[in-house]
């Protein structure tokens, strides 16, 4: 493969001055680790200073505090799956944090800011007994200090009590739901009020609340429902694994019972979500991604990198015996009836969906695939390299209305990251991963991944994204790199001039006018510097009562963040400069006007299509 490299290009960037516009204007603080602004992006955080939290996996406001699960050396642990324990390849052994605690860990910190982050709860650690075969269980090995927890994916408010949604990581023998029953409760008051075998992947992730119930959904597309959730009885004997080949890979699995199920019903099950790939085919990526409560009916979204995401609702109608009906919505054509969307709303790319309400709508973010990325970091040729490219998709937003009817919002109308189904320009003018080189109007090599985390927070939505050329900046700077990722990294840097590595944050106070308030992981814009690339995602977004809107960040690299944001009332406006622990700012506007004067320019440099 070869690239035209207009490397150029990166002179323009200061033509785009960005103008201030009329928009909502906010205070930032850095909530974590050093909180002098600009950011240094090499200073440790993850909270404590302990690099090894790699992600703000989950967060919640629950009595006076501020609270966070993580998830531990992440991008290791991923790196380790696909190339056994060992140093890594491509150079990346000194680019993650050395491996030392993989066990997760859950914080807090007051919401009025008056102490510090504090370790509410450590993984356990366990005893499970490895049987090479399940037909001879006599024959066994004991494993003892094996790690519980390997992170705390989700957390939720239900009746009361703070829920939290574990993370089994293909080792651990069972993922569960923890129980914090009082709002001044401490770790002790902790109970495990559900259990699910890990079944050769990384167990749960969805929780909601819909009619009174607590919901959670699993890999294998079960959903489980208990409107009271209360603690289980404990295991009375280590939980048995075994070893099975997926996908090449050795996994463990779990083959007895661990039970942790009194008092929850079963909803849905895989056949309640026909032609939705599970098991071997989504290789740990796929189940129950999402669910929101919307219009009377509980949505619940699937993700599936196969086929693309599928979307299924509910009003608790009973099917059979616990079993509720299912209605799709994004499903597939051939073993579904109605007049429904097929799977990723026509593009397999679109592998899976984020949802939140807002306006009467609900708003839906998409995932873009990863199969092909993962193949390109298994065996790095050239043709692995051309499918990443021919495949690029970045995320959209659409939202649906109560009738079910959707509309795009950020998104494109042709080439690869378009939908069949939207023919018209999106809503808003943002291209899909809110890619805005207006001298491309071809393809789209935004490398924005994810819309990961949307919330609603003073009337207004914020959207937030997970970036992936924070991890291709890192291969390519590798010793090891090869010329290919090289030059495909420059092109994509390149292209995406006005949008550098790390996540971005956008804002809506009317569901269609989005405007960035960050585009480089570190609100850069605001403080001054170059932000923070080692930022490359927006994990978890949570509207407190104190009238903030938290952020927290993914970070592999140095650790995750937390970040405080206030809405500034109109004419209250009165620290533009920021510096020290927080700064005033407002939303900036895409600088497209300023496009189209470097427009010419930028064609005649050749911001170019690959050739082969």
């Amino acid at each position: 493969m070869r690239m035209r490299i207009a490397g150029s290009v990166f002179l323009l960037v200061a033509l785009l001055t960005a103008a201030v516009v009329g928009a909502a204007s906010f205070d930032v603080e850095k909530w974590s680790g050093n909180s002098s602004l600009p950011v240094t992006e090499t200073d440790p955080d993850g909270l404590v200073l302990d690099r090894e939290n790699s992600y703000a996996w989950a967060m919640a406001e629950y009595g006076d505090y501020l609270y966070v699960g993580t998830n531990r050396n992440y991008m290791r642990q991923m790196f380790e799956t696909m190339f056994g324990e060992g140093p890594l390849p491509m150079g990346l052994d000194t680019v993650f944090p050395p491996k030392d605690d993989y066990a997760g860990k859950i914080y807090r910190k007051p919401l009025d800011g008056s102490g510090d982050w504090e370790l509410f709860y450590d993984s356990p650690r366990i005893t499970v007994i490895m049987v090479p075969n399940p037909a001879s269980p006599d024959v066994y090995e004991v494993l003892p200090n094996k790690i519980l927890d390997f992170g705390y994916r989700t957390m939720e408010i239900h009746d009361g009590a703070l829920y939290v949604v574990t993370y089994s990581f293909f080792e651990s023998p069972y993922s569960r739901v923890l129980k914090l029953p009082d709002p001044g409760g401490t770790s002790a008051d902790l109970q495990e009020v559900l259990r699910v075998a890990n079944q050769g992947g990384s167990g749960l992730r969805s929780i909601g609340v819909y009619d009174g119930a607590l919901f959670i959904g699993t890999e294998d597309l079960n959903v489980w429902r208990n409107p009271a959730p209360s603690a289980q009885t404990p295991l009375a004997t280590p939980p048995m694994m075994t070893i099975v080949e997926v996908m090449g890979r050795q996994i463990p699995v779990t083959f007895s019972d661990v039970g942790g199920k009194t008092g929850w019903t079963l909803a849905g099950r895989k056949t309640s979500f026909p032609g939705v790939a599970t098991g071997a085919e989504t290789e740990g990526w796929g189940g129950l991604w999402d669910f929101v409560n919307y219009n009377g009916w509980l949505y619940a979204s699937m993700a599936d990198p196969v086929n693309g995401f599928s979307l299924y609702k509910s009003d608790g109608t009973i099917e059979s015996g616990d079993l509720w009906v299912w209605t799709p919505i994004v499903a597939s054509p051939d073993v579904n009836e109605g007049e429904i969307y097929p799977p990723g709303l026509g593009n397999s790319q679109n592998t899976a969906l984020t949802m939140t309400v807002f306006d009467g709508y609900v708003y839906a973010g998409t995932f873009s695939n990863w199969k092909d990325l993962i193949a390109y970091a298994m065996d790095p040729s050239e043709e692995a390299m051309n499918t990443v490219m021919d495949h690029w998709t970045p995320p959209q937003v659409y939202r649906f209305d109560a009738g079910d009817a959707w509309e795009m919002i950020v998104g494109d109308n042709s080439g690869q990251a378009a939908s069949p189904y939207f023919e018209a320009p999106s809503l808003s003018g943002w291209r899909a991963g809110f890619f805005d080189n207006e001298a491309v109007s071809q393809d789209n090599y935004s490398t924005n991944r994810y819309i990961w985390r949307m919330a609603v927070h003073d009337g207004m939505l914020f959207m937030g994204t997970m970036d992936m050329m924070t991890i291709l900046e890192v291969l390519s700077e590798s010793e090891s790199a090869d010329v290919e990722m090289q030059q495909m990294v420059q092109m994509l840097q390149t292209v995406n001039f006005n949008n550098p590595s790390g996540f971005d944050l956008y804002v809506t106070e009317d569901g269609v006018n989005i405007q960035p308030v960050t585009r480089d992981g570190g609100f850069g814009e605001i403080f001054g510097g170059t932000g923070d690339r080692y930022n490359y995602g927006a994990r978890t977004l949570v509207s407190a009562s104190t009238g903030n809107l938290f952020l927290g960040t993914s970070n592999p690299f140095y650790g995750c963040q937390v970040w405080k944001i206030s809405v500034v009332p109109e004419g209250d406006d009165d620290d533009d400069t920021g510096g020290g622990g927080g700064g005033g700012c407002v939303a900036i506007p895409p600088g497209r006007f300023f496009l189209l004067y470097v427009m010419p320019l930028l064609l005649v440099l050749g911001i170019v299509r690959r050739t082969r």
